[in-house]
């Protein structure tokens, strides 16, 4: 469902490199598509959703608008398939478990509603590291710094951005002067979704405004980080989201305090023992950035750090591409319902 953007081409080329296990696949999409997606190496059309597109469906992967998903969602459980939803739409429900596998993969089975619903992306690219800190030294506050890439607000965001560079690039006197950027990018063709200039800047701003001065994104991924992790209400999870003029991969600062005294030396075994991490030592050099995690499913995770005489807390840096990495996890979410199907 929602077959026709970036997060469907992740699904098609993380099918590609797993087994075929499954019957026929179905592309579904709201409105009309001349697209083709490879399907088993095979171009295959995008199918206009209707009433009857989820018969004969065991399982309906959902990328679509949370204002329309609520409706759809129904219907698809209404036809007997079960639900994993890729939007916002489900993930505050109580009764709809909130899943990532390999941390909380039991909750596929409880799903009162038929729906089992995926975090967004910026949880995506923090929660493998803040699994690590909890599971091992249990966390009881977490600070969460996101830098946020352009495709945080689609295509537009991207072609946006590209725009403005394309714009600023050519004039090294751009930037060093109030309202120099401003002036230069007003008159853009292409519409910006972003509260200011994105090129040659960042913004600190993601989402709307919401309660307590934090933005709806903001406190949208400390609810979900609270909820997949399973942290009690009196563990602060604080979260500031910064856009920043990146393509694609998002980075997180995380500054983690934790129940049990911590060392970087254990914080460094355990990143490198998570099989969705790969570390980076600045020692040799190397960091993570969003350029090199752009297209591919690890975490990369460095700057391991620790305040002197405060050994309960850590500090981390992680880059991920978290389109490929909720591609992949709704895949795992599908298999995970495939196997418990086979086996009832």
């Amino acid at each position: 469902m929602g077959a026709t953007g970036r997060f469907a081409e992740a699904i098609v080329s993380a099918l590609a490199l797993r087994d075929d296990t499954w019957g026929e696949i179905r592309l579904l999409a709201p409105g009309m598509s001349t697209r083709t997606l490879s399907i088993r190496g095979q171009e295959q059309p995008i199918e206009v959703l209707r009433e009857d597109s989820f018969d004969g469906v065991d399982i309906a992967l959902f990328n679509l608008a949370p204002q329309i998903t609520h409706e759809w969602t129904a219907v698809a459980v209404g036809a007997g398939a079960v639900v994993v939803d890729a939007s916002a739409a489900h993930r505050a429900d109580p009764d709809v478990p909130l899943v990532v596998p390999g941390i909380n993969s039991e909750f596929v089975a409880q799903r009162p509603k038929g729906v089992v619903a995926l975090p967004g992306p910026v949880t995506w690219g923090l929660i493998d590291a803040a699994h690590v800190l909890h599971q091992g030294w249990e966390l009881q506050h977490l600070v969460v710094t996101g830098l946020i890439a352009a495709v945080s607000k689609s295509d537009r965001g991207v072609a946006r951005l590209r725009e403005e560079m394309y714009t600023v690039a050519a004039d090294p006197a751009i930037g060093q002067h109030p309202g120099d950027v401003r002036a230069a990018v007003s008159d853009l063709p292409v519409a910006s979704p972003f509260p200011a200039p994105l090129a040659l800047n960042v913004i600190p701003w993601v989402g709307h405004a919401d309660e307590g001065g934090y933005t709806s994104a903001e406190l949208a991924v400390s609810e979900e980080v609270r909820k997949v992790l399973g942290l009690h209400d009196t563990v602060p999870v604080v979260v500031t989201l910064v856009q920043v003029p990146v393509v694609q991969a998002h980075s997180m600062a995380l500054h983690a305090r934790c129940a049990r005294p911590i060392t970087i030396d254990k914080v460094r075994q355990a990143c490198i023992a998570a099989p969705a991490l790969v570390h980076l030592d600045e020692q040799t050099g190397e960091v993570p950035t969003p350029v090199d995690s752009v297209g591919i499913d690890p975490r990369f995770v460095g700057r391991i750090r620790q305040p002197k005489g405060a050994g309960h807390h850590v500090d981390l840096f992680v880059s991920a591409d978290t389109t490929r990495r909720g591609a992949s996890a709704m895949l795992l979410v599908a298999d995970l319902l495939r196997d418990e199907m086979a086996a009832s």
